[in-house]
């Protein structure tokens, strides 16, 4: 029997959880000269929690529990759209695809890999890993490792900032940037 993990929102709730994610790229060197290449850029993260075009859902979990994002043993499985702005209307560049693993008893903190996937922009064709451990309950600053790339992207290293901004059981809006 599956389980439902998605609370019924109730009107108070806010409808949006907003992240934002600050990321500084490095890439190896792909010229003879040695230097290394660092990229500027801001996009968005949709990822949607509930109902027929959710993007994130529950892979497994505990049996007998509650599979949620804040329930330790929870694996979720994510396909969300990658866009221009922080709307669910805005343009597609392309997809973020990875695992995020409820990874304390506390509910506090999340294990994310992933991979984001540039299907339009000057980017496209090009991917960027990320992973490490994100802080659900903090407003603060949490860091992931950029781990790799590929296409412009070949051999990239560096750091991802996510913090959190408001919350909601519904969708989440993650800001991407890579500061120059």
């Amino acid at each position: 029997m599956a389980l439902n993990f998605i609370p019924k929102l109730t009107p108070h709730l806010s409808p949006v959880f907003l992240l934002v994610l600050s990321v500084t790229v490095f890439l190896a060197p792909v010229e003879q000269s040695g230097s290394e290449k660092e990229f500027e850029m801001k996009y968005y993260i949709m990822e949607i929690q509930s109902g027929p075009n959710a993007t994130v859902v529950p892979g497994t979990g505990i049996a007998g529990k509650l599979w949620s994002p804040t329930n330790w043993g929870t694996i979720l499985v994510c396909h969300n759209p990658f866009v221009e702005d922080p709307s669910p209307y805005s343009r597609k560049v392309g997809q973020v695809r990875g695992l995020e693993v409820a990874s304390s008893k506390d509910g506090e903190y999340n294990y994310i890999c992933s991979s984001t996937m540039f299907t339009r922009s000057e980017y496209n064709g090009s991917t960027l890993q990320a992973q490490g451990t994100f802080n659900r309950a903090s407003r603060g600053a949490s860091v992931l490792s950029i781990v790799g790339g590929t296409g412009t992207f070949k051999g990239a290293r560096g750091i991802a900032m996510l913090q959190t901004y408001s919350a909601s059981f519904l969708l989440f809006i993650i800001k991407f940037s890579l500061p120059k």
